[in-house]
């Protein structure tokens, strides 16, 4: 019976001595003639040694105050996530199913990596029934698709701004020619079964079909430069590229010339087909960049045709050949498998374009904050004021080099979701979207202010009046 009062007394022993050690630490100390070394003599158990503790309640109100006062002016259809390490600091409608557009990629890019790995690569293949004999392959070559949705040629790549991981397809050409092939008997032969043959997702509207604004280019498992058969040698606009009817067959064709190029003999103009069972003779191979490269390349520069391709990807996963409702099936699976909170979340096509996406602001945080793969998509975003769809936001500001984000842009749509490093080196992710018809002026420029009010974060009381005391001995 004794032990609890015993116990009792220390505490409040304690407790006293700790208001005495702080009462007499919070005495300004006595100027002295000469500046002594000084020594910290503030208890432990005292709330001078918790600055941050102390300072975080404060900087959560007047961010959640400052945001409050920017989101006032958002159409009723937005929402707002921004969030710590998982820690919800402030949301607004986070729960709120909206229409993404491309911060749908976002989601596709966790979808990818989750499945098929950050490391996982896409393998084009020249293939034929004979070997090689004296450098002459009798009868005809397959060039069979694996899907890779970067495999271009330098004069297509040097167009961007942004440097970007990219499948050469020329070195696949050098690898043929260097392997002793001289010539062909027959015809090169462009195999796309690795997806179906439907050219862009069903549910789009008419105008983001191939042939009319030109998103995406034509979807294929060959698709060589986005499956364009003329570009713009210096506008990237996609609407002003020429996409190819054929896109197995233009990718047959341009493999013939770029080899006949190189002084290789074919005797039979290139088509499509599919290659024979029996076509088991391996000539050349031409592995992609690792998927984590592509998912970069697809961020950074809002790629719809890079997203569309890899959602093909990920119906060939589980139900080849690939089709975009299968991919959009398996990237609903892997973010729940991830364990992220699927309420409200529609998945309909892979880059953002279809009207019929739903997700959350509150899911775009999370899978910034990824334990596994966050990181991989951060690095792949845009950077403020420096680089692909953010190259000319926030310019000049405080978020210029601190935010890396991907936007989304469609006629009612506009949307926002990143990082932030702030000025005291925190790390916050954010979402903001907004659904309105018509989509008012002023809202991009609100969504900037978000990102903006967090740059500053924590803001409190100075930390001064909270560290432990110096005083002399």
């Amino acid at each position: 019976m004794l032990l609890p009062v015993l116990l009792s007394s220390a505490l409040l022993a304690a407790t006293w001595q700790v208001r005495s050690s702080d009462a007499a630490a919070d005495r300004p100390p006595q100027p002295p003639m000469s500046p002594p070394a000084a020594s910290l003599v503030t208890p432990l158990i005292s709330v001078r040694r918790i600055p941050l503790f102390l300072q975080a309640p404060e900087a959560d109100r007047r961010l959640v105050a400052d945001l409050r006062d920017v989101v006032s002016g958002l159409p009723d259809s937005s929402c707002v996530a921004v969030s710590e390490f998982g820690r919800l600091i402030y949301g607004f409608n986070e729960m709120s199913p909206l229409i993404p557009a491309s911060t749908q990629k976002l989601l596709l890019g966790l979808a990818a990596l989750e499945t098929m790995g950050a490391d996982h690569v896409f393998t084009t293949r020249v293939v034929s029934r004979m070997p090689p004999l004296n450098g002459v392959v009798d009868g005809d070559v397959w060039l069979v698709g694996g899907g890779d949705p970067v495999l271009m040629t330098d004069d297509y790549v040097d167009r961007f701004d942004d440097e970007m991981a990219f499948t050469n397809m020329e070195r696949l050409a050098d690898e043929l020619v260097g392997a002793g092939v001289s010539s062909i008997a027959g015809a090169v032969i462009g195999d796309e079964s690795l997806f179906d043959s439907l050219r862009y997702v069903e549910s789009w509207p008419e105008r983001f079909r191939p042939g009319q604004q030109n998103q995406a280019g034509p979807l294929s498992a060959l698709s060589v430069n986005d499956g364009f058969s003329w570009w713009h040698a210096t506008n990237t606009a996609n609407g002003l590229n020429t996409p190819a009817g054929d896109p197995a067959a233009f990718a047959a064709a341009f493999f013939d010339d770029l080899l006949e190029d190189r002084d290789m003999v074919i005797r039979r103009s290139a088509q499509a087909g599919v290659a024979p069972l029996d076509a088991a003779v391996e000539l050349a191979t031409i592995d992609s960049p690792p998927l984590a490269d592509i998912v970069t390349q697809m961020l950074v520069t809002s790629d719809n045709t890079t997203a569309e391709l890899l959602l093909k990807n990920l119906g060939a996963t589980v139900s080849p050949p690939g089709s975009s409702a299968a991919g959009a099936s398996v990237v609903l699976t892997a973010l729940g498998a991830a364990g992220h909170d699927l309420s409200g979340v529609e998945a309909a096509d892979g880059s953002g374009l279809d009207p019929a996406n739903r997700v959350t602001c509150r899911i775009l945080t999370a899978v910034l904050e990824d334990a596994e793969h966050g990181p991989d998509l951060v690095s792949g975003l845009a950077v403020a004021g420096r680089s692909g769809t953010m190259r000319r936001r926030l310019v000049g500001s405080s978020a210029e080099g601190r935010a890396r984000a991907k936007t989304g842009t469609l006629r009612d749509v506009t949307s926002l979701a990143g990082q932030v490093e702030t000025l005291e080196g925190r790390t916050l992710s954010f979402a903001v979207l907004t659904n309105a018809e018509p989509l008012p002026d002023r809202v991009k420029r609100l969504h900037d202010q978000v990102v903006l009010k967090l740059v500053a974060y924590p803001s409190g009381p100075d930390l001064d009046l909270l560290v432990p005391l110096p005083v002399p001995d």
